[in-house]
């Protein structure tokens, strides 16, 4: 008896395990043109042997697999840092330029809608586990997204006790805060066209909040991040006091009261009306801000004389027919009343990103206070894409604005 059984566990153990999927995560991340789904992550109920993987193993409907790789977890999906030899998750890397990759989904001027993502993952070949085993053939559905950087923000809402006015916001806190340290504070305000309910619209939209939030730069400066997000318009083209002015600032008067906030490194960027705003801060509270980065904004140019001694960078396009020669008004005025005004334009927007970085640096060498610079007309990515469609050069401006890493660094480096 006790040899016919030695003989049954030997030939159970010869024979290949099966194993299956157990879990499939969608996973989004940061894009200039909004968060995009550009992974699925499969799991397995055991290790995978990465000799069995390739593209033309896996499909994802109504999506283009580029990458299949064993992973160090499912939200680690850059094959270049993530990459490991052995593990029981397979990322399955998609084409951030599909028609269904965006997070957000909008039809003609509607506000943008936050799109519930599911990815059918479909196994089509046998792979091997790392036990020797044959996995069959499978499918199965994500039932959950991953939105990377997005996920480390936190909802919030703050009443201004002034006004009553309430802020909705996201806000991201240093991953290693610790209360008896300093940080900085910056803060991104969103375009007209992103003004929505849902607070989280602000994040998805671009990379204007996200950008700052990104493991990358927050191992160089560990920041906190504010992102509000308006469900009204917050700015016109008339330049009149914004409503929601005071009440925002309010709102970082609270948080620097709530959190170790350097007060000194306080920094506000936005695109469009953001950057409108922006402008109407350091108007109406010249010693706010430490720095400000104003990105394809404009307003009445004579208001402008109480932030000629403040620390700008400004960017935009020349072809964009409302922001390039309302911020050519501006920097007349400030140079003007005492500001020291450096320009420098006709840079290739289309240029590398270490091509950009000289352009700033070189910029940034001639000194002054505020900064000017501007894209030669027809050189950004949407214009070409667009197709002569005249407010590509505006929004278009934001899509390569926050992706030029000399100008953060810049901004970081300003201190009251």
């Amino acid at each position: 008896m006790d040899k016919l059984l030695s003989v049954f566990l030997t030939l159970a153990l010869a024979v290949p395990a099966w194993a299956g999927i157990t879990e499939v995560v969608a996973v989004s991340e940061p894009f200039a043109d909004g968060q995009k789904v550009t992974a699925a992550a499969v799991r397995y109920d055991k290790p995978i042997d990465d000799r069995s993987l390739s593209p033309d193993v896996f499909s994802v409907a109504g999506r283009t697999v580029i990458d299949v790789f064993l992973s160090t977890g499912t939200d680690c999906i850059d094959p270049g840092r993530c990459k490991a030899e052995s593990g029981d998750t397979i990322i399955v890397r998609l084409d951030p330029h599909d028609t269904d990759a965006a997070v957000l989904t909008h039809v003609g001027r509607e506000p943008s809608v936050e799109r519930k993502i599911v990815l059918r993952v479909m196994q089509k070949k046998p792979i091997r586990s790392k036990d020797g085993g044959t996995i069959a053939p499978a499918s199965a559905d994500s039932r959950e997204v991953h939105n990377l950087v997005v996920d480390d923000f936190t909802q919030h809402e703050f009443k201004d006790p002034e006004s009553g006015i309430v802020v909705r916001y996201n806000l991201f806190v240093p991953k290693n805060y610790a209360p008896g340290q300093l940080y900085p504070l910056v803060m991104f305000i969103h375009d007209a066209g992103a003004t929505n309910e849902n607070v989280r619209n602000t994040l998805l939209q671009g990379n204007g909040a996200t950008v700052w939030a990104e493991p990358a730069f927050q191992s160089r400066h560990e920041a906190f991040v504010l992102a509000p997000q308006y469900d009204h318009t917050i700015v016109n083209d008339n330049s009149d006091d914004p409503a929601d002015l005071d009440p925002t600032l309010n709102l970082i008067r609270s948080l620097t009261r709530q959190y170790s906030i350097d007060i000194k490194r306080l920094y506000t960027t936005g695109q469009s009306g953001g950057a409108m705003m922006s402008i109407a801060m350091n108007i109406k509270y010249p010693d706010f801000f430490a720095a400000s980065y104003i990105v394809a904004g404009q307003w009445a140019a004579e208001k402008t004389v109480p932030m000629a001694k403040n620390n700008l960078f400004i960017l935009v396009s020349e072809n964009d027919a409302k922001a390039f020669p309302g911020e050519n008004a501006i920097v007349e005025v400030l140079a003007q009343n005492g500001g020291i005004v450096k320009q420098s334009h006709g840079w290739d927007a289309s240029a590398s990103m270490p091509q950009l970085d000289d352009y700033v640096r070189e910029l940034l060498a001639q000194g002054g206070n505020i900064h000017y610079a501007s894209f030669k007309g027809g050189t950004l990515p949407l214009e070409k894409a667009a197709l002569g469609n005249p407010g590509s050069a505006h929004i278009g401006t934001w899509g390569v604005a926050y992706n030029i890493g000399a100008i953060r660094e810049w901004l970081f480096e300003q201190r009251k």
